[in-house]
């Protein structure tokens, strides 16, 4: 029960860490999740209690899988070169040099243990970079040098701390020692790895060639595969990571060439990576800020500034290490290129994308009590703070320092104007073509509208214009957009005020009973009050009124229940009541769109047109009794279907008129593609 409750307690925090993150984009998440669990360690005094046996099993053997399973083969090819140079080279310049300057600099530290740190510092963190470059204009091909050489230099990193940790458990070291079976655990690591890759790929075989391709299961055998190729290279005393990491390439490269490996299970195999990795990488950090107390407790032999300041330049030797490599190399591969030559802004800004994060934290925290005499490890809880203060310092200094150097990101040109031509993919911003997009799709849609399939048409319309409206707050300028959204505003209280006019001459004709009038009234009233909502920035009383109009539509139910009129009666009034409102409504802002005073507004003719098609929609709702949507359930799809094929065509023409970018073109692509399968899935359950 107890591991149930700090799972649920684990699951909750990273789900709080990333919807902060959404609130504080310039922090990344990993940071807020660091913060949540040194929040909870120091309030609700939480403990967890970790079994370093399994640490890296659990969380690194996944994690190296699905980075490796999914590697850029083009990126990493092309910059093969200073790849392999970073993910190997540099580990193990970082590991030797970093950990003699460490031992040099901390006389507490035994050498091993200063080189077990230094060697799970080298590996750098792609995902909190790429948090990171957001806001920051960083070059592509250092994006890809980071994710490149993650995949490897985590596995390399790894392999260097399990020998120094084995160093200082044992108590002993012999160099001829140590590298004898670094090659072993390399090289049978990298076989069982093979071997591995190569029975999974012919089980999947196997079972494509027997009819069995149910997703669920292949994509269980994926989550499983991590796991069984780590273990199996541990039993034999080789190197698990390396065997995962080569495992992943295998499949992945055979995945890619295998005619029975459907896009279905690519894309649910993805997005479950997606989810297990997000829950992986949380639970470490999370962990990471409760264990942060423990690691304060350092002992009387170092006091907690000293401990600091030691954290402190350890990042200083891992950073100045990293900046002088990537000078060195460049200098080195530029030095025939008489127009070209090194530079030390980038060498920082590669320095600053070296940020550290899950793998040396889980590196760190598998690292166990005590050593194979039964003494407490050495200096555990130093070596713990001192991974936890760099992975800080690295996420902060990047913060802080990757927009200065690598400068900001330059807003973007109108298309149209000869920058714009310079830089065709700054035509047009993401959420413009999406709404060029989507308007298509509308345009497509309502061609096809009959007396006979009209209220499934408005139906749709209504919900492409709501997304249309939400993209275009994203793109349009605060100066352009606030007059448009004040004559909407004025447009939609026109509706409404015809609304009212509506009932009050249904009751005065007696056609409708003083409740059913109350009650539409109150309807209007809530509607103005939602209207108020949409300008206003107070957030709690724009929440006070959500719970206010729940509690007035509670009551409202409640005197509909012990009214003594009959629900059918009752229910013959309100029909009619919304049927005449809407049509008021739709007559007062047809006429008023016509007049002068509209015309000189800003009102933008799209909003008015949305507001008729909502109010049309209530009509035929109305006229169907409010059964007609889901009694056309393939008339609906198959409209659907033709708003998508629209928007693909109008993707197509964007992109082959070179208003989009590439990039923008595939993630419009992406996103269609997902709507269509959703609803196919969604007919199929």
């Amino acid at each position: 029960m107890a591991l149930l409750q700090t799972v649920v307690g684990l699951t909750f925090l990273v789900v709080l860490g990333n919807v902060l993150g959404y609130f504080l984009k310039k922090v990344p998440v990993s940071l807020i999740q660091i913060g949540l669990g040194l929040l909870v360690a120091i309030f609700l005094d939480v403990e967890i209690k970790l079994d370093t046996e399994w640490f890296l099993l659990l969380f690194i053997a996944p994690l190296l899988y699905s980075d490796a399973w999914r590697f850029p083969k083009k990126e990493l090819w092309e910059l093969r070169g200073p790849i392999f140079g970073n993910a190997i080279l540099l580990v193990f310049i970082t590991t030797i040099v970093g950990g003699f300057l460490i031992y040099w600099m901390v006389p507490q530290l035994p050498l091993p243990v200063a080189l077990a740190i230094a060697a799970i510092l080298s590996p750098t963190d792609p995902v909190a970079v790429s948090a990171i470059a957001s806001e920051a204009k960083l070059p592509p091909s250092i994006m890809h040098l980071v994710a490149g050489e993650s995949l490897i230099n985590d596995a390399s990193g790894l392999v260097g701390f399990k020998f120094a940790v084995a160093a200082a458990t044992a108590g002993t070291f012999s160099l001829w020692q140590a590298t004898g079976e670094f090659f072993y655990v390399s090289i049978m690591g990298a076989l069982v790895g093979a071997l591995m890759g190569f029975l999974i790929n012919g089980i999947g075989d196997w079972l494509s060639s027997h009819a069995i391709n149910d997703v669920s299961l292949r994509v269980v055998i994926q989550l499983f595969t991590p796991f069984l190729v780590y273990i199996t290279a541990e039993e034999i005393n080789a190197s698990g990571v390396i065997a995962v990491v080569v495992a992943a390439i295998i499949l992945n490269i055979h995945t890619k060439h295998d005619v029975d490996y459907t896009g279905e299970l690519h894309v649910v195999g993805i997005n479950t990576w997606n989810v297990f990795g997000y829950l992986l990488n949380g639970y470490i950090f999370v962990i990471l800020g409760i264990e942060f107390p423990l690691a304060t407790h350092i002992g009387k032999v170092i006091p907690l500034p000293m401990a600091i300041l030691y954290s402190v330049i350890t990042w200083f030797i891992i950073f100045g290490i990293r900046v002088i490599w990537t000078y060195v190399t460049q200098w080195v591969r530029l030095k025939n290129h008489k127009h070209e030559t090194a530079s030390w802004r980038v060498a920082i800004t590669s320095g600053l994308t070296g940020v550290r994060g899950a793998v040396t934290m889980a590196g760190v925290l598998s690292v166990p009590l005590v050593t194979d005499s039964g003494e407490p490890f050495p200096q555990r809880a130093l070596m713990l703070f001192i991974a936890a203060i760099t992975i800080i310092l690295s996420l902060v200094a990047a913060i802080v320092l990757l927009p200065i150097v690598g400068g900001t990101k330059k807003t973007q040109v109108p298309p149209g104007t000869k920058k714009a031509k310079a830089k065709v993919a700054q035509h047009m911003s993401e959420p413009r073509a999406r709404v060029y997009v989507l308007q298509s799709a509308v345009r497509e849609i309502e061609a096809r509208r009959r007396e006979s399939n009209q209220i499934v048409i408005y139906e749709i319309i209504r919900r492409y214009q709501i997304e249309i409206r939400q993209l275009q707050l994203q793109f349009m300028k605060t100066d352009k957009l606030s007059p448009i959204l004040d004559a909407e505003m004025a447009l939609r209280q026109i509706g409404l005020e015809a609304e009212r006019s509506a009932i009050q001459g249904l009751l005065v004709d007696e056609r409708i009973t003083p409740l059913v009038f109350a009650s539409e009234g109150r309807r209007i009233d809530r509607s103005e009050s939602e209207l108020d909502d949409l300008v206003t920035h107070d957030r709690a009383k724009r929440t006070w009124r959500q719970i206010r109009r729940f509690l007035l539509s509670f009551g409202r139910m409640i005197r509909v229940w012990l009214s003594d009129t009959s629900s059918d009666a009752l229910l013959t009034e309100y029909e009619l009541a919304r049927h005449e409102a809407a049509k008021e409504a739709i007559a007062a802002i047809s006429k008023y769109i016509s007049t002068d005073e509209a015309q000189d507004s800003h009102l933008d003719q799209t909003a008015a047109y949305n507001l008729i098609i909502m109010y049309r929609s209530r009509l035929e709702r109305e006229r169907h009794g409010g059964n007609g949507v889901q009694s056309e359930e393939d008339l609906k799809l198959e409209l659907e279907l033709v708003g998508l094929n629209a928007q693909r065509d109008a993707v197509q023409h964007l992109t082959e008129a070179h208003f989009i970018s590439n990039t923008t073109s595939r993630n419009i692509r992406q996103n269609i593609n997902f709507t269509e399968a959703g609803k196919l899935t969604n007919l199929e359950e």
